[in-house]
């Protein structure tokens, strides 16, 4: 009964305009609203009455008004109580935005991702669910997470604030710029190394800069492929913006075998044109400090010469 209800109700509300008497059938629910056993109904009840009043508000003002007020002031269930508050709250906004909420499309029609499904094999694609495969391809969501997988080693590794992007990934000439960095000296990354967000904020706090200077660059910067270089010179991305912020900023910690903790800021200011780069360390070390920077600067020219 209780979908029967709800199913005539609903035809109500959605062809309401082509149906002469539909303001009246729906008044006699509003009038034995307070009989009614199933939130369910009073629900499709509310939404039905809104949808008609758009298009025919002189006949459901007065019953939409009534049926408001008993469900904002007397209805005992809270999940009808608070349908009520929204469409109320939703109406006071304006007609334009009840439109925009109650009347726009279920779904973008222009995606169409499964039209073409059937044509093969259900093993072919279906492992494709619940993953990025429709954003990235197959090949460069492979590469991500291999190297998720490889950065999710340690069991305390914290989640990087990222956001997936289109911007491309590291080609294989550029992978070879990065691998093949200059002279750093004694300086080695510990590749395990990992710090949680709250002890990277608190040594933040505690520590003074030691090396500030900016890099040349433009345009925005794409996440994944930054987070992907310095991945592989063993430094660890603690926070990143989404691309497009502004300002732009991420943070990033590394570790050599020697104990000595390097905290950076890169920032990108809104107009693009320079990254400024801010290096913490934990033990004043001069070498070690130039050879880190080096590196940074290396994985973040790498990156400029991809994204332009």
């Amino acid at each position: 009964m209780c979908t029967g209800k709800q199913a005539l109700i609903w035809l109500l509300g959605v062809h309401g305009e082509r149906i002469p008497n539909a303001p009246y059938v729906l008044e006699d629910f509003v009038d034995n609203v307070k009989s009614e056993t199933f939130p369910a109904v009073k629900m499709e009840l509310l939404t039905a009455l809104l949808r008609l009043f758009l298009s025919r508000p002189a006949e459901c003002q007065d019953m939409l008004g009534r049926l408001l007020h008993y469900c904002i002031e007397e209805e005992k269930d809270m999940a009808v109580r608070d349908r009520g508050l929204f469409y109320y709250r939703l109406l006071l906004a304006g007609v334009d935005e009840v439109k925009r909420i109650l009347c726009s499309p279920k779904s973008d029609t222009s995606l169409r991702l499964l039209e073409d499904q059937a044509e093969r094999p259900v093993n072919s694609w279906a492992s494709d669910f619940n993953t990025l495969v429709p954003v990235y391809g197959k090949a460069r969501w492979a590469t991500i997470s291999k190297l998720q997988g490889a950065e999710r080693c340690g069991p305390d590794l914290p989640k990087t604030a990222s956001f997936p992007t289109s911007g491309p990934l590291i080609p294989e000439e550029n992978k070879e710029r990065v691998q093949a960095l200059p002279d750093s000296g004694a300086l080695t990354l510990v590749p395990s190394h990992q710090l949680t967000p709250e002890y990277f904020e608190k040594k933040w706090l505690s520590l003074e800069v030691a090396h500030q200077q900016v890099c040349p660059w433009q345009g925005a910067v794409h996440p994944d492929t930054l987070q992907v270089a310095l991945q592989m010179v063993n430094i660890q991305t603690i926070a990143v913006s989404r691309a497009g912020a502004q300002p732009w900023k991420a943070y990033l910690s590394a570790q050599d075998t020697a104990g000595c903790l390097f905290l950076t800021e890169l920032l990108l200011e809104p107009g693009n044109l320079e990254m400024q780069i801010s290096v913490k360390q934990n033990e004043a070390r001069t070498e070690t400090l130039n050879s880190f920077v080096s590196v940074l600067e290396t994985v973040i020219g790498t990156v400029g010469d991809i994204k332009s």
